[in-house]
């Protein structure tokens, strides 16, 4: 989606005219997330599938918001982002923008960034990435920042690795403003997706997506720095599940086995 319009003058001459996208509202009035909530709407569906082919023949908006992010940020510009909600709601953002460069630099016809070997050192760790005017990998952002800086289970069902595994893109950014509940109905709705928590009543288990296998000790470990001790991962999990959608904390517990193809449309 183009911010441009062609106008012509009475004499038939086309003068080209930059039309300002409308600010997102809730944003941090010093840091612009225009080109991103730009990018999303144009480029992801309803289901969080992204259309990189489109993306890749029109990434303008893109390429300005990593403009944005390579000048700006909580390391180079602390000012504009001195509350918390305004850092997570920064990185959060960067993970999944930078996914998306990363997906680009890519073959087009690419079907995983995970490689041949399934592993995804080359696309999450071996792949650096410009950030707050530092260097960087998905991986020190994911690990780093993001899980040690902030100790926030739901960053999970935040952040997108640009794989069908993941929790669902949103259409929208992550503000400062609403992260809260923008968390906790992303926390929500994974938990409530069938494919990453499927319940076998009959059987006595739980099958959960990979997600929860691989960082249970952040899912585990929460209620720790809120003084309440350590949880059970299911505990967890039913925290942010319905009231008759429950699930029994002696239930076994198995893990699928996570989708790593592109989330592609």
């Amino acid at each position: 989606m183009s911010r441009f319009s062609i106008l012509w003058t009475g004499m038939g001459v086309a003068l080209l005219a930059l039309m300002p996208a409308a600010p997102v509202e809730g944003a941090n009035m010093d840091f612009s997330y225009d080109d991103w909530q730009e990018t999303l709407e144009a480029f992801v569906d309803d289901k969080g599938f992204v259309d990189y082919d489109g993306l890749r023949d029109d990434r303008i908006a893109l390429d300005r918001f990593l403009g944005e992010l390579r000048a700006k940020g909580p390391h180079s510009t602390p000012d504009i982002f001195s509350d918390r909600e305004d850092r997570l709601a920064y990185y959060i953002n960067a993970y999944n923008a930078l996914a998306f460069e990363g997906v680009l630099s890519l073959d087009p016809d690419v079907s995983t960034v995970w490689g041949f070997s399934k592993t995804g050192y080359g696309f999450f760790v071996r792949m650096k990435v410009e950030l707050d005017g530092q260097k960087t990998s998905l991986k020190k952002l994911e690990d780093d920042l993001v899980r040690e800086g902030f100790k926030d289970p739901r960053i999970h069902a935040a952040l997108n690795c640009a794989s069908a595994g993941c929790p669902r893109l949103p259409q929208e950014p992550f503000l400062a403003a609403t992260l809260d509940e923008q968390l906790d109905a992303a926390m929500k709705e994974f938990v409530s997706e069938e494919r990453n928590c499927s319940v076998d009543t009959a059987a006595r288990t739980v099958t959960l997506s990979k997600i929860f296998d691989w960082f249970r000790k952040d899912f585990e470990e929460y209620p720790k720095p809120l003084g309440q001790g350590g949880g059970e991962l299911i505990d967890y999990i039913n925290r942010y599940r319905s009231a008759d959608g429950q699930i029994p904390t002696d239930f076994k517990i198995k893990f699928a086995t996570y989708d790593k193809s592109l989330n592609r449309q």
